[in-house]
């Protein structure tokens, strides 16, 4: 008996081999391997269910006690039958177990003729860079190909979730973490952050524009040309300091409200603070707000904004850009 159950054992593990194997050597897209992982653990797990509740149906109607008196059989066992129904599923335990782990380390080893982004988060959005130091934020642009996704972040902990990629990372202040995705496509894929991180947590959403190579190309040089020529306005300055500042997180552009009230509008409204006073948005409380956000508070608005010591320049930069968006 004790031959048979390690012979049972061996051929469990001669099974396994292929599948070791074929996780040393293939290169996969992981949505693939994903979604394939997923059908084969649905297969089985349905057979594994049809195979024990329709016998287990069966034999409650065709044994079941027929009159009061009735005893049932006394049977020993069937120390085969013991056997085989414990030797079965651990080599499907074993063959999927396998599978898993040649899936997951597919995952998590990059391919070598990839291209390296980084993402930064922060409450509540991203700061992506593309391999030629361009930052946008909320939107990462990148080839068709292979990609590298360096992330950490600037406090609480986030997580760069890319469902269509089948992909998912946490990103910690102070550690750098990483994932990867094949962008087979040229498109937009949606990103999410997929770690409750706060009240604004729910409008942290960005996008991975996939490109073709040349047009990926043609993109990079004009931004490049841009950055080259461009001589800032104080508006064009205070664009990229509400950008760098991740204001955006907080604060829509499009009259739309997240964790703070939309910008867009926002110069020379008056607005009432959380005592009952109403005060005028100009210069003057701008430069309180950013410098001291709780001196102020909004009504209707957490405090959750972080004090922002800047120059006067900068100051006036973002009140001149806040003024032009209506």
């Amino acid at each position: 008996m004790l031959k048979q159950v390690v012979r049972l054992l061996m051929a469990a593990l001669v099974v396994s081999i292929p599948y070791a194997a074929a996780a040393a050597e293939r290169v996969v897209d992981p949505v693939k391997s994903w979604d394939n992982h997923l059908k084969t653990w649905a297969v089985v797990g349905t057979v594994v269910y049809l195979t024990v509740t329709i016998p287990l149906i069966y034999f409650v109607f065709k044994y079941r006690r027929k009159h009061k008196d009735e005893d049932g059989a006394y049977i020993e066992g069937n120390t085969g039958l013991e056997i085989l129904w414990t030797i079965i599923p651990m080599i499907i335990i074993i063959m999927l177990g396998v599978q898993s782990w040649a899936v997951f380390n597919d995952l998590r080893e990059v391919p070598k003729d990839h291209i390296e982004v980084k993402v930064v988060a922060f409450m509540y959005g991203f700061e992506m860079y593309t391999p030629e130091g361009i930052k946008t934020l909320n939107e990462l642009r990148v080839p068709v190909g292979n990609v590298k996704v360096n992330l950490t972040s600037k406090d609480v902990i986030h997580n760069f979730a890319l469902p269509a990629f089948r992909t998912r990372e946490d990103m910690v202040a102070g550690e750098n973490t990483y994932l990867w995705f094949y962008a087979k496509e040229p498109g937009e894929y949606p990103v999410y952050c997929a770690e409750f991180c706060g009240s604004g947590h729910s409008s942290m959403l960005a996008k991975v524009i996939v490109m073709k190579k040349e047009d990926y190309e043609a993109w990079v040089k004009s931004k490049q040309s841009e950055a080259a020529t461009a001589t800032l306005t104080p508006e064009a300055k205070g664009k990229n300091l509400v950008e760098s500042l991740a204001c955006l997180g907080c604060h829509g552009i499009a009259g739309e409200t997240k964790a703070g009230p939309a910008l867009n509008g926002l110069f020379g409204k008056t607005e009432e603070l959380e005592d009952g006073t109403k005060v005028v948005v100009d210069d003057a409380f701008i430069k309180e707000k950013i410098a001291d956000p709780k001196a102020k508070p909004i009504k209707g608005f957490g405090h959750i904004m972080p004090p922002n010591m800047l120059t006067n320049e900068e100051y006036e930069a973002i009140a001149a850009y806040l003024k032009t968006i209506k």
